[in-house]
């Protein structure tokens, strides 16, 4: 019974270790889903005139759309990354069609996606990872759609798995692999004197 107590109690601390982990991979983009109702968070270069929050969404009630015809539009936000990290992005991106139009998703001149003249498509989900070139990249997207729109929703950036784990990380790590040794180790001990 005891021996389950100490197997319980490391596994616990893995648990927490790897919550640790996890809670340092946090949201990097402010307001990805717009459901604020506007771009707060964002800023809106070049052609205004086509460009703003509004309904159907990928998800929630809001997304970004922007139809900015003859010239390109950017939507940009600047994120605390840094350079050499690994990020994983994910975005949620409708063309309603017709040409011309453009889409280009970069983080500090990283391009993530891009379109020339692309055909209409529903909601499609656009995702991978990249390396930050630089600390406090920029994200953004350029658009251009003369006869219609495009919809973006739903953009995340987070830490991805090949970043460095922050020192606070590292600890509970630790105690978390300690813990876990110890209780196995005073099991065994406690087996071997049952056995005796």
């Amino acid at each position: 019974m005891r021996i389950q107590t100490l197997l319980a109690g490391a596994a616990m601390a893995l648990v927490a270790s790897a919550a640790a982990v996890s809670a340092s991979a946090a949201e990097l983009v402010t307001n990805g889903g717009f459901e604020t109702g506007n771009t707060s968070g964002w800023t809106v270069t070049n052609d205004t005139v086509f460009a703003g929050v509004a309904a159907p969404a990928h998800s929630g009630q809001y997304a970004y759309v922007n139809g900015a015809v003859g010239s390109i539009s950017v939507l940009s936000q600047t994120l605390a990354t840094v350079a050499g990290q690994s990020y994983d992005f994910s975005f949620w991106l409708q063309n309603d069609g017709g040409s011309p139009n453009s889409f280009t998703a970069s983080l500090g001149g990283v391009t993530l996606a891009t379109f020339a003249n692309a055909a209409g498509f529903a909601y499609t989900l656009f995702s991978g990872s990249v390396v930050a070139a630089s600390d406090n990249a920029t994200l953004s997207f350029a658009f251009r759609q003369d006869p219609s729109y495009w919809r973006l929703d739903d953009v995340s950036l987070v830490s991805g798995a090949g970043g460095v784990p922050e020192p606070a990380t590292w600890g509970l790590m630790l105690i978390g692999f300690l813990g876990a040794g110890g209780a196995i180790r005073a099991g065994r001990r406690r087996q071997a004197a049952a056995a005796a």
